[in-house]
Order: C-alpha cells, then sequence, then structure tokens
C-alpha cells in the first residue's frame, strides 16, 4: 500500500467503522444508486439494512456486491446474500468483509423475517469481528430487529433498530446503538421513492433519500443524498431474465468518486 493510502486509511478509519458497524453496513450498488435510503423499501438489499422487509420482497435472491471507496484498497467492502420462503417465513444468510490484510471487520448472520399481511417482523443475528494486524482483534454478537408496515397500497413505512443488547467490541468499547425511521412512496409501478432519518445515540440526527426511475421494463436509473457525509448519489441497473447488474458511484466533496456494483439472481417465492 502506497505512505499515501496508509495515511488516508488512519484518517478514514472512524469513518469507515461507524459506517459497517454503528449505522448499517452500506453495501450494494442499488442501495447506494439511492443514497442508502433503504430502511422502508422491501428489495434483495434488505438483509442488510432491515431483515423486515424479506417477507415483502416478491421474489427470493441470491445477492453478490463489491464496494470501493475512493479507490483505497482498505476501504473496500465485499458481501454476499441470499433469501428464500420456507413454512410461512423468509430466511436469509449473509457475509460482509471490510478492510484489507493490515486492518479487516468480518460480519456473517442469519435473519427471519415474518409477514402478518400489513406488517412484517424481522430480527437478525450476527458474528462480528475486527482485526487488526499485530495490534488486537476481537468479536462479538450484534443484534438487529426491524418492522415494516403497507400504510397504503403506494406507502411503505420502516423502522430497524441495530444492537439494542449494547454489544461491545474493541477493548470492550459499546458499539453505539442505531435507530432508523424511513417511508418508501411508489406514486406509479415505474417510480420508488425512499427517505429516512437515522439516528445514533450520542450523534445529531442525519437524512438520507433516493429516488429510483424504471425508464423501461428492465432499465433503472437512480440517484439520492446523504447529508452525513455530504455526498451526491447515481447509479443504473440492467436486468436480464432472472438476473440483474447495478453499479452506482457517489461523490465525497473532499476524497472523490467511489464505485459499487452488484450481481443478483432472483426467482419467485412460493
Amino acid at each position: 500500500m502506497k505512505p499515501l493510502n496508509i495515511i488516508l486509511s488512519i484518517l478514514l478509519l472512524p469513518l469507515s467503522v461507524l459506517a459497517q458497524t454503528t449505522v448499517l453496513s452500506p453495501v450494494g450498488a442499488r442501495s447506494w444508486g439511492m443514497g442508502n435510503a433503504m430502511t422502508a423499501l422491501p428489495n434483495e438489499l434488505s438483509f442488510f439494512y432491515n431483515p423486515a422487509g424479506l417477507s415483502f420482497a416478491e421474489q427470493n435472491y441470491v445477492n453478490s456486491s463489491f464496494d470501493s471507496r475512493f479507490d483505497i484498497a482498505g476501504l473496500s467492502t465485499a458481501s454476499l446474500s441470499a433469501s428464500f420462503q420456507t413454512s410461512g417465513l423468509t430466511i436469509a444468510a449473509g457475509a460482509e468483509r471490510f478492510g484489507d490484510r493490515l486492518y479487516n471487520e468480518n460480519k456473517a448472520g442469519l435473519a427471519v423475517s415474518k409477514n402478518t399481511g400489513l406488517v412484517s417482523i424481522g430480527i437478525k443475528a450476527s458474528y462480528l469481528g475486527s482485526y487488526a494486524e499485530n495490534i488486537t482483534s476481537s468479536a462479538t454478537l450484534l443484534t438487529e430487529f426491524g418492522v415494516m408496515a403497507k400504510l397504503h397500497s403506494q406507502v411503505n413505512m420502516g423502522f430497524h433498530a441495530q444492537n439494542l443488547t449494547g454489544a461491545r467490541l474493541v477493548d470492550g468499547q459499546k458499539l453505539p446503538t442505531t435507530l432508523r425511521l424511513g417511508l418508501a412512496f411508489l406514486p406509479i409501478k415505474q417510480v420508488a421513492i425512499s427517505a429516512e432519518t437515522a439516528y445514533t445515540l450520542q450523534h445529531k440526527p442525519f437524512f438520507r433519500a433516493g429516488l429510483e426511475y424504471a425508464m423501461k421494463e428492465n432499465l433503472f436509473l437512480r440517484t439520492g443524498i446523504n447529508t452525513q457525509i455530504k455526498t451526491n448519489h447515481f447509479g443504473i441497473g440492467y436486468a436480464y431474465k432472472q438476473w440483474q447488474i447495478d453499479y452506482a458511484a457517489n461523490t465525497h466533496p473532499a476524497l472523490g468518486l467511489s464505485h459499487h456494483i452488484s450481481l443478483n439472481l432472483r426467482w419467485q417465492k412460493k
């Protein structure tokens, strides 16, 4: 790793840790294209953003993603998740890895969601570990809880809570508890609008919003904003039969451009 990259990795480490362990792991090109405002929008990334959305998603899926931030290898994230429906429940499993050989965080978990009609409830438990070469390593159990409700045929509300049990990681330091509340508005079949506010204890709330527009049945354009780190987001997606590929880029006012790509395989639920 180049000296400049090492310096940037050190300076950005608090931001990256915040993104990975205290708010939600921001993974997936569709999410990044919409400013990561996914709390009330059921989709193939609900495993990472709100497990309650798994039961409202129309299809089972396998999703893989790679997120590259500012062209620094130590700030990249790779993720994999899958869901399937069985006996009235939707079950999903997934894993993600952030960082490189010098410093990395790894999370693997299992989520279960139940759709009761107008309301879906989801819970998730994950093994979270961090490792800093020749310095320290630690692990803990991270829990999440989510609710998603259909307020109207065109309006969803979502709530997500992470780390209600007060899990601790490095040197016994407590991971902050994060609460998110969001709305998704689908005025017509081709348009999805999502917005949310997130609150981490001892930090100010922040706002995220996103828009997705289907130009054709299989071509999607996306944009979004994030007031926490003052980023603008743009994305595109293309679907072919059961496959979909998504790409997104987001701009940071000081650090430049980040790139994100995802590949999804979907099939109908029973």
